[in-house]
C-alpha cells in the first residue's frame, strides 16, 4: 500500500466516525428535551398526590358519598383507592417520562385539580350539597376528560418511547462507533508511528551504509588496490598542494623521489604476474620504512640515520612498477638524497618470491623544489627524467635532476616528433658506402646506410636518431623504407650499369625488424615488387640479436637462404656469443667490427683476434668483410691475414645516390691499396 492510499483510507475512516458521532449527539439532545418537558409536570403531579392523600377519612367519606351510587354500594375506602390509583398512574407516566404529557394531559390535570380543590373546600366547610352539585357538574366531567387525555397520552407515549429508544440506541451505537473509530485511528497512528520508527531505523542504517560505501569509494578512488598505498591521483593532489605552498612561502621546500623497479618485466615474464604482484607488495612495505622518521636529531653519517622530521611525507604507487615519494618541508636537497640512500639499503636484502630469492634494485630520480616550479607535472617530469637517466647509466642508483637534463629531454622529445614525420616529408635519405675486394681492388657492392636531413639541423648522424628510433619502435617503419629504397635502387643500377659479377647491396636489419613474425614474407614481397635478384641482396644483423633466440634465428636465416639472399653477422666479436654458437647458424659473411681493425696494428691481442675470426670463417666457408678501414696499412694487414672484403673511409665515406652513380659510371671498378677509391 502506498502512502497516498493509506492516507485516503485514514481520511474515510475519520469522516465516517465524525458522521456517526454527530448522529449520536443529535439523539442525546432529543432525550434531553424530553427530560425537560417531564420535569415541568413533576410539581403538578406531586401537588395532586399531596392534595388527595392529605384528606382525612371523614373528608374522603363525604366525597365518596357524593360520587357513589346506591346500587354500587362502594365504600369510601374503595373510592379513595381509585383516586390514589389515578394519581399513581399519572405519577407512573411521569416516572416513565412520557413525551407529550405537558401538551395534552397537563391542561386536563389543571382543570381537574381546580375542580377538586373547590370540591374539597366545600366539603371542608360542610357544604355538602354544593359539593355534590359541583361533583356532578364539573368534577366528574373533568375527570372523564382527564382519563381520555391520559389514555391518549399513554398511546402517544408508547410510540414516542419506541422512537426515543431507537434514537437512544442509535446514539449509543454512534457513540460506540465513534469510540471504535477513535481507537482505530489511534491504532493506525500507533502502527504508522511504529512503521515510521522502523523506517527511520532502516533509513539510519542505509545512511550509515551509504556513508561507509562513500568512504570505501573515496578510498578506492585515491588508493592502489594491490598495495593500499595512495595512487597517482592522490599523489598529484598532494604534490599540487606542495607546489602552491612553495610559491607562497619562500622558506618552504619539498622534493619528489621517483623510482622504477629494475628488470621487473623479467620477473613478470619468468615467474608470472602473480609473483610480480607479490614483489610489488613487498617492495611497497620496504619503501614505507624508508620514509623520513620523526626524529629531532640532525643529520648523522649513517644512511639509516634521521633527517628532518617527515611531516606529511607521502609514498604512492604511481603505476605498474613505479613508486613516488613527496618529501614535505625538507631542509635542503640532502634530505632527499638521504632518503634515496636509505631506499637502496632497505632493498638490498633479497626478496623471497615463490620460493626463490630475488635481488631487486630500483633506479631513482630526484627533483627538488629549489629549482622553482609552477605546476606539479613539471616536478614529476624532472624526477622521471632523472630516474630514466639513472637507469641508462647502469640502474640501481639515484640521480638528482638538473636543468641540463630537462633541456636534453625536451630536445629528445622534439627529435622523436620530427623523426615520426621525416619519412613523410622526404627528409630520410639512403647513403651508400662501397665494399671493396681486397684481393683485386674490385668494387663489389654497397652497404645501404640511413641518413636524416633534418630542417634547421642539417645532416643528422645515425648515432643521434637510431637509438631513439629503436626505443620508440619507429625503426621498423624506417628499416622497411630503407630496405625497399635500397633494393629498388640496386635493381635500377643493374639496368643502368650492367656488369659481371653484379653489384650487391647489403641492408642492416634492426632487432625489432628481425623479430617480426612475417619478416621472410616482407623480404619476399619487396624483392618481387622491386624486381631485384635475391642473389644481389645481403641482410645483416648483430651478433647479440642473433643469440637472443638462436633457434628462431637459424630458422629465419635458413628461409632467407632458400630465397637466395646472402646472410651476415654484423659487428662480429663484440657480442656475448662464442664462435661455436655462430657455426650453427646458416651464414655467408662475417663482418669484422671496426674496434678490432683500428687496434690490430698496435695491439697483438687484437691482431690475433682478427686472425682467429678470419680463420674461423674460412673453415666454415664464410667470407669476411672488415669494417672501419681507414689506412693502407690496415688494408694490407687484413689482406695478408686472408680477409676478402673491406669498407671504410680509406676507400670512401658513405655517399649519396648521385655520387654512387658517378662512381659506377666512371668505370673505376678497381683501386690500388695505396689510395682511396673515391675522393669527395
Amino acid at each position: 500500500m502506498t502512502w497516498k492510499q493509506g492516507k485516503l483510507q485514514l481520511g474515510l475512516i475519520v469522516g465516517a466516525a465524525f458522521i456517526v458521532a454527530l448522529l449520536g449527539i443529535i439523539g442525546m439532545f432529543a432525550v434531553s428535551q424530553s427530560n425537560k418537558r417531564t420535569r415541568e409536570t413533576e410539581t403538578l403531579l406531586y401537588q395532586l398526590e399531596a392534595n388527595a392523600q392529605g384528606l382525612n377519612a371523614n373528608e374522603w367519606e363525604a366525597i365518596a358519598s357524593l360520587k357513589i351510587d346506591s346500587e354500587l354500594s362502594e365504600s369510601s375506602e374503595h373510592f379513595r383507592h381509585e383516586i390514589l390509583n389515578n394519581v399513581e398512574k399519572i405519577h407512573t407516566f411521569h416516572n416513565r417520562r412520557g413525551f407529550g404529557f405537558a401538551d395534552s394531559v397537563e391542561p386536563a390535570v389543571f382543570t381537574y385539580l381546580n375542580a377538586m380543590d373547590e370540591e374539597f373546600a366545600l366539603v371542608s366547610n360542610g357544604q355538602f350539597d354544593e359539593a355534590k352539585e359541583l361533583d356532578h357538574t364539573r368534577v366528574d366531567p373533568d375527570f372523564a376528560i382527564l382519563e381520555q387525555a391520559i389514555h391518549e397520552a399513554v398511546s402517544k407515549f408508547d410510540i414516542e418511547t419506541q422512537h426515543t429508544s431507537g434514537v437512544a440506541f442509535f446514539s449509543s451505537v454512534g457513540t460506540l462507533l465513534a469510540c471504535l473509530a477513535s481507537i482505530l485511528f489511534l491504532a493506525l497512528r500507533f502502527e504508522r508511528g511504529r512503521n515510521l520508527r522502523k523506517t527511520n531505523v532502516r533509513l539510519q542504517e542505509l545512511v550509515t551504509q551509504l556513508s561507509v560505501s562513500q568512504e570505501k569509494l573515496i578510498h578506492t578512488a585515491y588508493h592502489d588496490l594491490l598495495t593500499q598505498l595512495p595512487n597517482r591521483a592522490f599523489f598529484m593532489d598532494r604534490l599540487t598542494q606542495c607546489v602552491k605552498r612553495a610559491n607562497r612561502h619562500q622558506d618552504y621546500k619539498f622534493a619528489v623521489v621517483f623510482m622504477d623497479v629494475d628488470q621487473f618485466k623479467i620477473v613478470n615474464d619468468s615467474l608470472g604476474h602473480s609473483a610480480g604482484d607479490q614483489l610489488i607488495v613487498q617492495i611497497s612495505e620496504r619503501l614505507t620504512g624508508s620514509i623520513r622518521r620523526d626524529d629531532p636529531d640532525v643529520h648523522v653519517g649513517d644512511v639509516t640515520g634521521s633527517v628532518r622530521p617527515g611531516g606529511n611525507d607521502m609514498l604512492a604507487r604511481y603505476g605498474g612498477d613505479e613508486f613516488a615519494i613527496v618529501l614535505d618541508d625538507i631542509r635542503d636537497a640532502s634530505d632527499s638524497i638521504r632518503v634515496a640512500e636509505r631506499i637502496q639499503q632497505n632493498l638490498a636484502t633479497p626478496f623471497l618470491i615463490g620460493g626463490r630469492h630475488l635481488q631487486i634494485t630500483v633506479s631513482v630520480g630526484i627533483a627538488v623544489s629549489a629549482t622553482g616550479y609552477s605546476v606539479a607535472d613539471d616536478v614529476l617530469r624532472d624526477a622521471d627524467t632523472a630516474m630514466h637517466r639513472a637507469k641508462a647509466l647502469g640502474k640501481s642508483r639515484y640521480l638528482m635532476c638538473d636543468p641540463m637534463m630537462h633541456t636534453a629531454a625536451v630536445n629528445r622529445l622534439r627529435l622523436e616528433d620530427d623523426l615520426r614525420q621525416a619519412a613523410n616529408r622526404g627528409e630520410l635519405q639512403v647513403y651508400y658506402q662501397p665494399i671493396v675486394s681486397l684481393h683485386d681492388g674490385h668494387l663489389s657492392g654497397f652497404e645501404a646506410l640511413i641518413r636524416w636531413q633534418r630542417p634547421d639541423f642539417g645532416l643528422v648522424a645515425p648515432g643521434e636518431f637510431i637509438p631513439v628510433a629503436e626505443e620508440t619502435g619507429l625503426i621498423v617503419m624506417i628499416g622497411s623504407w630503407v630496405f625497399r629504397q635500397a633494393c629498388s635502387q640496386m635493381c635500377a643500377w643493374h639496368l643502368q650499369f650492367p656488369s659481371e659479377p653484379r653489384l650487391t647491396i647489403a641492408v642492416n636489419f634492426s632487432g625489432k625488424q628481425f623479430i617480426q613474425p612475417d619478416l621472410v614474407e616482407q623480404v619476399t614481397q619487396i624483392l618481387r615488387e622491386t624486381g631485384l635478384d635475391p642473389s644481389s641482396l645481403g641482410v645483416e644483423f648483430t651478433e647479440s640479436m642473433a643469440m637472443q633466440d638462436a633457434e628462431r634465428t637459424a630458422r629465419v636465416l635458413s628461409e632467407l637462404k632458400v630465397l637466395g639472399v646472402h646472410t651476415s653477422i654484423d659487428d662480429c666479436g663484440t657480442g656475448y656469443s662464442s664462435l661455436s654458437h655462430l657455426r650453427r647458424l646458416p651464414l655467408d659473411v662475417l663482418k669484422l667490427d671496426r674496434s678490432f681493425v683500428s687496434e690490430m696494428l698496435n695491439n697483438n691481442e687484437s691482431r690475433e683476434i682478427v686472425h682467429t675470426i678470419i680463420s674461423f670463417a674460412h673453415i666454415l666457408c664464410m667470407d669476411v668483410v672488415a669494417e672501419g678501414v681507414e689506412t693502407a696499412e690496415q688494408a694490407n694487414q687484413l689482406k695478408s691475414l686472408g680477409c676478402k672484403y673491406a669498407q671504410g673511409y680509406f676507400f670512401s665515406k658513405p655517399m649519396t645516390q648521385a655520387r654512387a652513380e658517378t662512381l659506377i659510371g666512371s668505370g673505376v671498378r678497381e683501386v690500388s691499396l695505396s689510395a682511396s677509391l673515391f675522393h669527395e
